[in-house]
């Protein structure tokens, strides 16, 4: 899988509001591996002076993620690929 980025920008949106759309992104990403669909949640990072939310995820496609966004509610910008670094050996690459 590979990893992607889902930017979005709420300007007035609190840590707490950010943190429900994870709840709530994550319970979609269950949703959508219990149908068979190869997505993970890797996690948000909020950027309150920009009023700026990166989501990480682990997916087949770009599609796949932003399906995700619609099933939980959450409004994205744009979804782009993305590299983690460093990279971990292939030995300790998680397995999905």
């Amino acid at each position: 899988m590979l990893e992607y980025l889902a930017e979005r920008y709420e300007p007035g949106v609190t840590g707490d509001q950010i943190e429900a759309e994870a709840v709530r992104l994550a319970a979609a990403v269950r949703k959508l591996r219990t149908e068979g669909h190869p997505i993970e949640f890797l996690g948000s990072t909020f950027v309150p002076g920009d009023e700026a939310t990166l989501s990480r995820f682990a997916s087949s496609s770009a599609e796949l993620v932003e399906t995700a966004h619609r099933l939980a509610s959450v409004p994205v910008e744009r979804v782009v690929e993305a590299l983690s670094l460093p990279r971990k050996p292939a030995g300790q690459r998680r397995e999905t």
